[in-house]
């Protein structure tokens, strides 16, 4: 267990004297080994300071080239001078000032940042590291997160979904000399290049708001797309509960674009993988014996005494989710299923469609967590008890 002290000096680190701002290092392009990347300055102008290297600049329009040749990390110039770096930090020098990366080993579509960006060599590859205000880098995750055309209101749960997790995972790549990465490992952060004004506002207007629980704690901020009608305690899928992860009727997710979903199966072949998940068919079996209807959700697909985890027959057969009855039809099982992900916490859909309804972003939350608070961070007394590293639990 790492010592309280690397905690404090952590949060003092981020946190700016007044309090109000935080930035945050994230990995960018993870898990992908770069070996050159591109960069443009699109807007704005950045300096480039590096051990040994002569201080310079780059401005609106100017591109510059890196790549690791013989174990070193080597820097084109926009004059076309190579020069070997040992890093090199691209620091801002005019606000909104932006960069765009644009990997070229391996083929990666390019991405815009604001903040600070760290180049360095690591295990033979380009490490590239965000260093962002943390309310810039939300912007970022809402916008992957939620897209681009929802309402309002949803952008702020999601702002506060998204905070949460930051918070609360700040050490989750701490050993890596970094907070967060941008895969979904994390959370998804593809730049700014798509943020759009109402995000902006959204984050703004919830700026430092996190959720926590009874006792102050940050929450597993848990989500996923539509429940089908119905959540699921978090018991059900990760065998903890969570006493603010509770099963929620949810009338708001019905009707939405992933409410349902059905695939078909042949009888050979679901009888095939039952009986190499141990259970027996018999020579002329009673097809409709092996019908399952989850009028809530369930567990296990059972017949008879022999029973197998829902959960399981969602991973192996690539289901929307785990929340489906089985219908024998036509020489065929048809699997017709409700909701898209794990069915724990908050349901998106649900969640745009109370925004859409003119439900307050607060009552949302409310109604997906149950005893909740929803506080600024940054008032917290005791900066351990959100420092602490949880294993992330979003779809």
């Amino acid at each position: 267990m790492k010592p309280k002290y690397s905690l404090i000096f952590l949060f003092l680190l981020l946190i700016n004297p007044q309090g109000l701002t935080a930035e945050i290092r994230i990995r960018l392009f993870y898990p992908n080994l770069i070996n050159s990347v591109m960069i443009n300055c699109p807007a704005g102008s950045y300096s480039l300071v590096s051990p040994g290297y002569d201080d310079k600049s780059i401005k609106d329009g100017d591109n510059i080239f890196i790549r690791v040749y013989q174990d070193a990390l080597w820097m084109r110039e926009k004059n076309g001078e190579w020069s070997q770096v040992q890093d090199v930090l691209f620091a801002p020098m005019a606000e909104r000032s932006s960069l765009r990366f644009k990997p070229d080993l391996p083929v990666l579509h390019s991405r815009e940042y604001l903040g600070k960006i760290k180049a360095s060599l690591s295990h033979g590859n380009i490490e590239l590291i965000n260093i962002i205000d943390l309310e810039q880098y939300i912007m970022g995750v809402v916008m992957s997160e939620a897209g681009p055309s929802v309402p309002d209101g949803f952008y702020k749960v999601q702002a506060i979904i998204c905070r949460t997790y930051a918070i609360k995972n700040l050490e989750k790549h701490l050993s890596e000399g970094y907070n967060l990465c941008d895969d979904v490992h994390c959370q998804a952060y593809n730049g700014m290049h798509h943020w759009n004004e109402n995000i902006e506002i959204a984050v703004e207007v919830t700026e430092g708001l996190i959720i926590t629980d009874s006792d102050s704690v940050p929450v597993i901020a848990a989500f996923h797309s539509n429940s089908g009608g119905e959540t699921q305690g978090s018991e059900k899928v990760w065998l903890t509960p969570m006493p603010y992860l509770k099963a929620v009727l949810d009338p708001f997710s019905i009707g939405q674009p992933n409410e349902k979903w059905e695939v078909v199966i042949s009888a050979a072949e679901w009888f095939d993988y039952l009986k190499n998940n141990g259970f027996t068919i018999g020579k002329k079996p009673d097809y409709r014996r092996f019908e399952s209807t989850q009028q809530h959700r369930a567990k296990y697909y059972q017949v008879g005494e022999k029973k197998l985890e829902c959960r399981k027959i969602r991973e192996d057969w690539n289901l929307k989710s785990a929340f489906f009855s089985v219908v024998f039809k036509d020489d065929s099982f048809h699997l017709k299923g409700k909701g898209y992900g794990h069915g724990v916490g908050l349901s998106q859909e649900g969640a745009i469609n109370m925004a859409r309804k003119g439900y307050h972003y607060t009552e949302i939350l409310n109604f997906y967590y149950y005893n909740i608070h929803i506080i600024d961070y940054r008032l917290l007394k005791d900066p351990i008890s959100f420092l602490q590293n949880h294993e992330d639990l979003n779809e």
